[in-house]
């Protein structure tokens, strides 16, 4: 493994964008459009937090605003998760896959936009999880919409993890107001790479 182009974390192969494979997509014209141009560090905090509380049974799992899917391979390969991903940008799709394809993992991808996701599409999943998805000031509204739907439609649990932007913010307040069991963590990693921010849970018990 070159150091220089990849790096190991959570059991993950990370290409970064050095890597030949990256470059080669970059080249063919798989130009990111909605940051999702690398790997986000908040996808390592849910990590951390699934590790720390694992599931108890097989998951149907979907990884909003995916961007390159490693937060949904890691639960395939960890939890034997069937994982499908979503994102605005088609773009981020072929990283995606060649993720998947690096650490010898499925994961579906779906160009889907989060106001897109009905209760019935969501009824289909035990698990949500988005990283670094509230970057937006209209973002807050968008997902805490689908977050809603997502509790209504039986969604067990949904994870999302932020630095702290101001969206993520009147998210957390939003749904503190709104759900019943919501839990609001400050999580911090050192190693195997360095990540702060906060999980937002909110679950049906």
């Amino acid at each position: 493994m070159n150091p220089s182009t990849q790096r190991q974390a959570f059991g993950l192969k990370i290409l970064n964008a050095k890597h030949h494979a990256v470059r080669k997509l970059k080249t063919e014209g798989y130009q990111a459009e909605i940051h999702g141009n690398k790997f986000w560090n908040s996808s390592f905090l849910i990590m951390d937090h699934l590790k720390r509380n694992p599931p108890q049974r097989a998951l149907r799992v979907l990884d909003i605003g995916c961007g390159w899917g490693l937060l949904g391979l890691y639960c395939a390969k960890q939890f034997n998760a069937r994982v499908t991903g979503i994102d605005a940008d088609p773009n981020v799709g072929p990283y995606l896959q060649l993720h998947a394809r690096t650490n010898q993992l499925a994961m579906t991808f779906e160009k889907r936009r989060f106001d897109q996701l009905t209760k019935a599409y969501l009824s289909k999943f035990d698990l949500i999880v988005g990283a670094d998805i509230c970057f937006w000031d209209e973002l807050a509204k968008t997902v805490f919409n689908l977050i809603r739907r997502a509790h209504t439609a039986g969604v067990g649990q949904i994870i999302i993890a932020d630095p702290c932007r101001t969206p993520f913010e009147k998210l957390a307040e939003s749904c503190a107001h709104a759900f019943d069991h919501v839990e609001r963590i400050d999580a911090r990693l050192q190693r195997p790479v360095k990540a702060t921010g906060d999980l937002l849970i909110v679950s049906q018990r």
